[in-house]
């Protein structure tokens, strides 16, 4: 298990995160729901990127964001986690 060492955070922090699932999954709209509920000021349109896994069978979902505090991390890590769509967060 990787350790996460928030303690070395500063905030705000910006960051990309990286979300997979699969290629005919709604996981797109998935990501731009939850971050647009935790993240008042996301605006996807210029932020979100799309990249095919090498089979073309999952998409990357990567979003440029900039988080307010740890709290707000860990609370878009598990609602991202949550989601049936969403088969891995880096």
């Amino acid at each position: 298990m990787t350790t996460v060492n928030e303690h070395l955070w500063d905030f705000p922090h910006p960051m990309t995160l990286k979300v997979m699932g699969a290629k005919d999954s709604p996981v797109q709209d998935v990501v731009v729901a939850v971050l647009t509920e935790h993240l008042p000021s996301f605006d996807p349109t210029d932020t979100i990127t799309l990249t095919p896994s090498s089979k073309g069978t999952y998409v990357s979902v990567n979003a440029r964001v900039v988080m307010d505090s740890a709290d707000q991390v860990r609370a878009i890590y598990a609602a991202l986690n949550d989601s049936p769509h969403v088969k891995v967060v880096f």
